[in-house]
């Protein structure tokens, strides 16, 4: 199953994963269309199964990043206070996500605290990485 391979759930037991797999819906869109837009309410996570899709963050400076590696994570917002996404996120080529209810799989957290304490705390690092590859971009700009 690929939800297994991706990073989030590795390692997380057989019987919680097959839970998250009930919440999955297999999804393929168009280049260019929008799967969300920055400061919509987030609802959805999504991962990346094939394709590439651009997280653009509009701020100071207008900042994009191609996401075209399998198992990547979008919309991770959704699963964190505010529930707004920060970015918005186009598919750049013909791409597959899997689509994950998010309050859905708060309450499979819910029931398996362990595990979803594990699944968030590797969120976070997905976090970090996107913050400190944003700031590397902003010192590369004002250069």
């Amino acid at each position: 199953m690929f939800i297994q391979e991706v990073e989030l759930f590795q390692g997380i037991p057989t019987h919680i994963i097959d839970e998250i797999a009930e919440l999955i819906t297999q999804e393929s869109y168009k280049a260019g269309h929008i799967l969300f837009q920055e400061g919509n309410f987030a609802d959805y996570l999504y991962i990346l199964e094939e394709g590439e899709i651009n997280l653009t963050f509009q701020g100071e400076k207008r900042l994009s990043f191609p996401m075209d590696k399998m198992g990547s994570v979008l919309g991770w917002s959704s699963l964190v206070e505010p529930r707004m996404y920060t970015a918005a996120a186009e598919c750049m080529k013909d791409s597959k996500v899997i689509k994950i209810d998010a309050d859905r799989m708060m309450r499979i957290f819910q029931r398996h605290p362990a595990e979803g304490l594990t699944i968030m705390r590797r969120l976070a690092g997905v976090i970090a990485a996107r913050l400190i590859k944003s700031y590397q971009e902003l010192s590369a700009l004002k250069k």
